[in-house]
C-alpha cells in the first residue's frame, strides 16, 4: 500500500500557496470593479434587456474611447469580475468556428446597478477605492493617524 502522507501536506500546502497568492493580489478585485463602474459597464450591461449578454466589443463601442485595445483591455476585466462570479460568462461559437465571451450581470449585481429609483451602492465602491482614501493605508503606522500624513495635517 502506497502512502498519503506527503499528498495531503502537499494539497495542504498547496491550498496555503494559493490563499497567500490571494491576499497578495487582494486589491485587483476591488480596483477592476471599480474600473467597471467608472466606465459604466455594469449599467451598459444591464440596459442590454431581457437577454443581458454582450460582448467585450459590443460594450467597448458604448465607451467614449478610441482606442482600438479597449475590447481586449476590456475583456481582461470582466473575465476577472466574472470569475468572482460579479458577472457571468458564456460563450458564443460563430460559424466560421471562433469563439467570443459574452458577459452578463450576476446576482449581486442587482446591488451595484441602479434600481428603479436610481440607487445603488456602486457610489461606495467608489468611495472606498478613492486615491485619498487609499493614500492613507500608505501611512499606516501606529503613532499617527492615518488619514493625517498623506493629506499633509501632521505638524
Amino acid at each position: 500500500m502506497g502512502s498519503t502522507h506527503g499528498q495531503t501536506s502537499t494539497t495542504s500546502e498547496d491550498e496555503e500557496c494559493m490563499f497567500a497568492m490571494q491576499l497578495a493580489s487582494a486589491s485587483v478585485l476591488p480596483m477592476a470593479l471599480k474600473a467597471s463602474i467608472e466606465l459604466d459597464v455594469l449599467e451598459i450591461i444591464a440596459k442590454s434587456g431581457a437577454a443581458g449578454c454582450l460582448s467585450p466589443w459590443e460594450i467597448a463601442s458604448q465607451l467614449p474611447t478610441k482606442n482600438p485595445d479597449a475590447p481586449t483591455m476590456l475583456d481582461r476585466i470582466l473575465r476577472l469580475l466574472s470569475s468572482y462570479s460579479i458577472l457571468t460568462c458564456s460563450l458564443k461559437t460563430h460559424d466560421d468556428g471562433s469563439v467570443e465571451r459574452l458577459y452578463g450581470l450576476a446576482p449581486v449585481c442587482k446591488f451595484l446597478v441602479k434600481n428603479q429609483d436610481g440607487v445603488s451602492i456602486a457610489p461606495m465602491v467608489l468611495l472606498t477605492q478613492d486615491k485619498a482614501l487609499m493614500e492613507s493605508w500608505y501611512a499606516f503606522t501606529p503613532y499617527k493617524f492615518p488619514f493625517d500624513v498623506p493629506h499633509f495635517m501632521i505638524p
